[in-house]
């Protein structure tokens, strides 16, 4: 998210698909947040999808209003959680700058200055996730960001997601999305 007066630049590759949304008003819970990148669940997701589909056809004003106060809605009610403690917030923007590392309960509790007693337990209570599920929800949203938005082959993008055999990351992205890559991208 970028508000107005902001200088920014923005790089993408070829294959990539985005979706601008440049609008006068924000929700207030978007124009609180600290980390400017929103990662979408999957009914905002596919909400999003259904979007960029209407826009390809004229819509009425009237809809596209519709469609973007609905949007909107999704967006607040999924920034709307509680406030992170600043350390655990320290450790999910160190986890969110290179998603396909491994990473140990030891290395990300020394980040967070916690034991790893504490930090499993606090990490859990702000986040609503264990640390290896809130890597696992990264990895497989990237992925499945990066079946619907590209062409890359599927081996690629099991390495870009931090896995080095592709078997397993379909097993995972199987487990996790019901199907497994190659069908969600044929389906999507």
């Amino acid at each position: 998210m970028i508000l107005s007066g902001c200088y920014h630049e923005f790089r993408a590759r070829e294959d990539f698909r985005f979706l601008v949304i440049d609008v006068e008003q924000l929700p207030s819970a978007l124009l609180t947040l600290d980390y400017p990148i929103l990662s979408l669940d999957e009914a905002t997701h596919q909400y999003v999808s259904f979007i960029e589909k209407q826009l390809e056809q004229n819509v009425e004003a009237e809809l596209e209003e519709s469609m973007l106060t609905l949007l909107f809605e999704l967006l607040s009610r999924q920034c709307s959680v509680g406030k992170i403690d600043s350390r655990i917030k320290k450790v999910v923007q160190y986890i969110n700058q290179d998603i396909a590392a491994n990473y140990t309960i030891e290395e990300l509790a020394k980040v967070a200055c916690l034991s790893s007693t504490q930090f499993k337990y606090l990490f859990s209570k702000d986040v609503q996730l264990t640390p290896l599920k809130y890597l696992t929800k990264l990895r497989m949203e990237k992925a499945r960001t990066l079946l619907t938005n590209t062409d890359m082959p599927v081996s690629r993008i099991a390495e870009e997601v931090g896995f080095s055999n592709p078997s397993s990351f379909t097993r995972s992205f199987n487990g996790y999305f019901g199907l497994p890559p190659k069908s969600y991208r044929t389906h999507e």
